[in-house]
Formats: structure tokens, C-alpha cells, sequence
């Protein structure tokens, strides 16, 4: 079985973060009850959780590519990872001191 392309996932996943996004710049969406912050931290820690480790994955798979470039573009990969990770460890924080 040939494996699938994962880049559909992210891009599903980014079209609904954009829509979020501006749904609540339009008003047409709201964070109007504590639940529902609660809730919204606790789905973006998944969020960027996972986005940690695609981007992880994405490192290495890049990195197979030869050249100086994709070098540049691994530790790129790398770092955004490692920044992703740490947003992931603040909204965990965040999330501890709403309750």
C-alpha cells in the first residue's frame, strides 16, 4: 500500500485555524464563556503539540534531500519544532492557572 500524502492533513487543519481566526476578527464567533477559553487552550496545546512533531518529521524528511540548503531548511524545520514545542509548554502553563 503506497503510504498517503500527509500534507493534506495540514492543510485541512490550517484552512480551519484561518476560518477560526476570522470568524472571531468578524464577530461572528466569540470567546464569551470561561468553558469555552478553557476548551479553546485545550485544543491549541493539541494543536501545536502535533504541530511540534510534523514539524519534527518534516526535518527529517527534508533532511534526506543533499546539499547545503537543505541543511539550512533542516535547522529551520528544527527550531520552529523547538519554538512550537515551548508555545505548546505556555498554553499547558496558561491553561493550569485558569482553573
Amino acid at each position: 500500500m503506497t503510504p498517503q500524502n500527509p500534507a493534506q492533513h495540514a492543510r485541512v487543519a490550517a484552512d480551519a485555524l484561518e476560518r477560526l481566526v476570522r470568524d472571531v476578527q468578524t464577530g461572528r464567533a466569540a470567546w464569551a464563556h470561561p468553558h469555552s477559553v478553557r476548551q479553546a487552550v485545550d485544543d491549541l496545546t493539541r494543536i501545536t503539540t502535533a504541530a511540534s512533531t510534523a514539524l519534527q518529521q518534516l526535518a527529517a524528511a527534508h533532511g534526506q534531500q543533499p546539499g547545503p540548503r537543505a541543511a539550512q531548511g533542516v535547522a529551520a524545520l528544527h527550531q520552529a519544532g523547538q519554538y512550537t514545542t515551548t508555545a505548546a509548554a505556555q498554553l499547558r502553563s496558561a491553561r493550569h492557572n485558569m482553573n
